[in-house]
C-alpha cells in the first residue's frame, strides 16, 4: 500500500510538472485565504518583486501584522548551469515559431507578461541553446546514418538525396542552405550545410577600423567569420552537395554512390568531373516527383505560349472543358504515379502516361481507352 501511495504521489507531481500563466491580483487573493507561518493570522501585506531575469521573477510576500517572509521563485535553473529554465523555453520557443526578439517581445506584450530581457542577453540564451541543438543534431544524424546501412542490409554505399535551399528567390541571394537525406521507408536527415556571402560581424565591425585599429585587428583574428563562399549564389548548391559528399567518410566512414537530385544537371556534373571518391562514379538517380513537375511546366508553358491561338476545332486551348490548370495538375499527379507503379517497364511507362491523356479526352464518338486500366 505505501509503494501504491509513493507511486500516487509522483505521478501528482510529474502531472504538475509545468508553468502557468497566472493574474498577479488572483494569487494576492489566494494568500489572503490561508494563515500566516509567523503569526497564525488570516495573511494580509504587500509583494515586492526582489529579482527579475527576463521571464524569471522572485517575488517577496511580507505580512503586516509579524513582518514575515514569504519568498517565490516563478522558475528553476536548469541543471549544472545559471541561466532559468523559463528563460530557456522562451529562447526554444522564438527559434521554433521563427521570431526574433521583437517578435517575442509582441506576444509577451499581447500576453501581458514582463518582457524579455536585453537584446544582448537573448541573445546569449540562444548561443547557449544552440551548443545542445548542435550536440542533438550530430546525434540525430549518426543514429539516422545507422539506420540507413542497416536497412541496405550493412552496405556503406549509401544511395541518398539531396536538395538546396537559399533565403531569397532569384539566385541572387547571400545565404543558402542544403541537406542530404536518407532514402529510407522513412527517410532522415544526415547532414547539412550551408554558404554565405555575408559576415555580419565583420559589417558591424567596420565601425571600428578608422577608430580603434588595432581593437578592429584583434576582433578580426579572433571572431568566427561566417563568411565561407566566394561566387554566385546559383553555385552554393553544388559545393554545398559536394562537401557533404567529400566529408562523409572521414565523419561516418561510408560513401554515398547515387545521389537521387531535383532535376538540376549542375549538381551532378559536379559531381562527376570532380569525383569525391577515386575510382568511384556517382550514379544519378531521377527525382519522380521532380520529373513530374518538369511535364506540368512545359504543359503551362504551351498553354502560355498558345493562349491566343485558335486550334483546328475552332476554339482556344484554354478554358471551360479544355486544358485548365487543374486538369495539367492532375496530369503531373497521375504521371508521377504512373511511372512508380512501372519503373522497370518502359513500355509500360509509356503507356501509362499517354492513357491519362487519352482518357481525359475520350468521347463517346472517339472513345481511346485502349491503354486505360480496367480499374479506371
Amino acid at each position: 500500500m505505501q509503494n501504491e501511495s509513493t507511486t500516487s504521489k509522483q505521478n501528482v507531481k510529474d502531472n504538475l510538472d509545468f508553468n502557468l500563466i497566472i493574474h498577479m491580483n488572483s494569487l494576492i487573493s489566494l494568500l489572503k485565504q490561508f494563515l500566516c507561518p509567523g503569526c497564525n493570522k488570516y495573511w494580509d501585506g504587500s509583494t515586492t518583486v526582489k529579482e527579475r531575469n527576463g521571464l524569471y521573477m522572485q517575488l517577496e510576500f511580507m505580512c503586516y501584522n509579524c513582518g514575515f517572509l514569504t519568498r517565490l521563485y516563478s522558475s528553476p535553473k536548469m541543471q549544472n548551469g545559471r541561466r532559468h529554465e523559463i528563460n530557456v523555453r522562451l529562447g526554444i520557443g522564438g527559434t521554433l515559431c521563427g521570431l526574433g526578439r521583437s517578435g517575442v517581445m509582441k506576444l509577451l506584450g499581447a500576453l501581458n507578461l514582463p518582457l524579455p530581457i536585453q537584446e544582448h542577453k537573448y541573445r546569449e540564451v540562444q548561443e547557449f541553446i544552440l551548443n545542445y541543438l548542435e550536440k542533438a543534431q550530430e546525434q540525430s544524424m549518426i543514429d539516422a546514418v545507422q539506420d540507413a546501412i542497416s536497412e541496405a542490409g550493412g552496405v556503406e554505399e549509401l544511395t541518398v538525396s539531396g536538395d538546396g535551399a537559399w533565403l531569397t528567390r532569384g539566385f541572387s541571394s547571400l545565404h543558402g542552405i542544403a541537406a542530404i537525406c536518407s532514402t529510407t521507408v522513412s527517410p532522415k536527415v544526415i547532414d547539412t550545410n550551408w554558404c554565405s556571402k555575408k559576415c555580419s560581424k565583420c559589417q558591424g565591425a567596420e565601425s571600428l577600423r578608422h577608430v580603434n585599429f588595432d581593437l578592429f585587428s584583434t576582433f578580426q583574428e579572433n571572431h568566427e567569420c561566417q563568411l565561407n563562399f566566394i561566387g554566385t549564389s546559383g553555385a552554393m548548391e553544388k559545393e554545398m552537395i559536394y562537401e557533404m559528399f567529400c566529408r562523409c567518410l572521414p565523419k561516418y566512414d561510408i560513401k554515398y554512390i547515387s545521389y537521387i537530385g531535383d532535376g538540376d544537371a549542375k549538381v551532378h556534373k559536379y559531381l562527376t568531373t570532380n569525383p569525391p571518391y577515386p575510382g568511384v562514379t556517382i550514379k544519378k538517380l531521377e527525382d519522380t516527383n521532380h520529373f513530374a513537375k518538369r511535364m506540368l511546366t512545359r504543359i503551362k508553358k504551351i498553354k502560355q505560349e498558345n493562349k491566343n491561338e485558335v486550334l483546328s476545332d475552332g476554339k482556344k486551348i484554354a478554358g471551360k472543358g479544355r486544358l485548365t490548370d487543374a486538369d495539367a495538375i492532375k496530369f503531373k499527379i497521375y504521371f508521377a504515379k504512373a511511372i512508380r507503379e512501372s519503373k522497370t517497364d518502359l513500355d509500360k511507362i509509356y503507356e501509362k502516361s499517354w492513357a491519362i491523356f487519352k482518357h481525359h479526352y475520350s468521347t463517346d464518338k472517339e472513345p481511346m481507352h485502349d491503354w486505360c486500366d480496367p480499374q479506371w
